[in-house]
C-alpha cells in the first residue's frame, strides 16, 4: 500500500512468457530487484523452447514468483497472458514486463512521488530504451519498418485529459507496456485486453486506459526499462505490407467498437479518420497507382472494399464525416508510417 512518508508502494510485475527461455531470468531479476515489488507474476504461454522449466526453476527460488499457465498448457496469445496475470493479481498497483526485457535500477521510485503527490492518479508511463541483441534482430527490426529510435517515450508533458488523443493523433510518439504502472481499479473502467487481436492488442489496450483514466507522465528523457531488438520479437516477424496494415486496422475496428459500446463519442471521428487511412493507404496498391487519377480511383476501390466488409459503417454518421476529411484535405497522419 502507498507510504507518504517515503514513498512506497506494493506493486505486481506481470511477465507473459512465450519462447524467452533466454531472457527471463534477466527479466524476473530486474523486477525482483526493485524493492516497491511485491509479486511477479508469470504467465506461461505454451512455449516451444524450455521457458517454462525456468519458470519453474524461479518460482521454486523465490517465493514471490508466481507461475500461472492457461488450461492445458495453451498458448493463448499475449493479450490472454496478462489478463491471466491482472486477474490474479494481489497488489494494487500492477506493472508490465515482457519476458525478453529487463527493468533498469530505480524503475518505480518516480512513480511512488507521482502517485503519492496526486491522489487522482491512476498511473504513471516513462521512456523505455533499446538495446540491440544482434545484427540479425536490427535487421529484421528495419526490415519490418519499425521506428529506429533508440528510445520510446513521448516528445513533450501532455495532461492526462489530452493524453488519449494525442496518442491516437500519433504525432507526440508513445509508450510500451514496460514503462507503464496503474491501479488496479483502472480495469473496473478500462477492462482487460482484447484476447482476439494476436498483434497491437497492447496498443488498443493502453488507448482505452488512456481514455478512461488519468495517466501522469513520469521519466520522458531517462529510460526506467530496457526493451530487447533480437531475431525473435513477434512484432517484427516478416509479414508483407498488406499484412501489416490488415493487424492495425483490426486493432482500430476494435476500439473503434469499444468507444462506441462505452459511450466515447469524442474519440469516434478520429479513430473513423485513422481506419479510412489505412484501408485508402498506397502500399495496399503499390506499384499499381499509375497517375493521380489511378490513385484516387484504388483508394476509392480499396474504401469500398473495406465498407462492404463491414457494412454497419454505411449507416455511420462518422464514416461519412471522416469520409469528407480525407477527400478534401491531406491526412496529418500517414498510417504507412506508424510505427507503433
Amino acid at each position: 500500500m502507498l507510504e507518504t512518508e517515503d514513498y512506497t508502494l506494493e506493486i505486481s510485475v506481470i511477465i507473459p512468457v512465450y519462447n524467452a527461455a533466454e531472457y527471463v531470468r534477466q527479466a524476473v531479476e530486474s523486477a525482483l530487484e526493485q524493492p516497491e515489488v511485491r509479486e511477479v507474476l508469470l504467465v506461461e504461454d505454451g512455449s516451444p523452447d524450455n521457458a517454462l522449466e525456468i519458470c519453474q526453476q524461479l518460482a521454486a527460488e523465490d517465493q514471490r514468483v508466481i507461475l500461472l499457465r492457461h488450461p492445458n498448457g495453451e498458448n493463448r496469445g499475449p493479450g490472454a497472458s496478462r489478463n491471466l496475470g491482472m486477474r490474479n493479481a494481489r497488489s494494487p498497483i500492477l506493472a508490465f514486463l515482457d519476458a525478453d526485457d529487463y527493468y533498469l535500477p530505480g524503475r518505480f521510485k518516480l512513480d511512488a512521488k507521482i502517485y503519492t503527490e496526486n491522489p487522482g492518479c491512476d498511473g504513471v508511463y516513462h521512456a523505455v530504451s533499446m538495446q540491440v541483441e544482434n545484427p540479425e534482430g536490427l535487421e529484421r527490426w528495419n526490415n519490418a519498418g519499425k521506428a529506429p529510435d533508440k528510445i520510446q517515450t513521448l516528445t513533450e508533458e501532455i495532461q492526462p485529459e489530452s493524453l488519449a488523443e494525442a496518442l491516437l493523433e500519433g504525432t507526440s510518439g508513445y509508450f510500451i507496456l514496460d514503462a507503464l504502472s496503474i491501479k488496479e481499479s483502472v480495469l473496473e473502467k478500462s477492462g482487460f485486453m482484447r484476447e482476439d487481436l494476436r498483434l497491437h492488442q497492447d496498443t488498443e489496450w493502453i488507448e482505452r486506459v488512456a481514455m478512461t483514466s488519468r495517466l501522469y507522465p513520469g521519466s520522458l528523457n531517462k529510460p526506467v526499462a530496457t526493451w530487447r531488438v533480437h531475431a525473435q520479437n513477434r512484432i517484427s516477424s516478416p509479414r508483407s505490407a498488406v499484412q501489416k496494415l490488415d493487424d492495425r486496422l483490426r486493432m482500430w475496428e476494435a476500439l473503434y467498437d469499444w468507444c462506441r459500446k462505452a459511450g466515447f463519442e469524442q474519440y469516434r471521428p478520429m479513430i473513423m479518420l485513422r481506419m479510412i487511412e489505412n484501408a485508402a493507404s498506397k502500399q495496399r496498391f503499390e506499384g499499381k497507382d499509375h497517375g493521380n487519377a489511378m490513385r484516387r480511383l484504388l483508394r476509392v476501390s480499396h474504401i469500398a472494399s473495406w465498407l462492404l466488409a463491414h457494412p454497419r459503417y454505411a449507416l455511420d454518421r462518422y464514416f461519412w464525416q471522416a469520409l469528407r476529411e480525407f477527400t478534401s484535405t491531406q491526412p496529418k497522419h500517414k498510417e504507412e508510417l506508424d510505427q507503433r
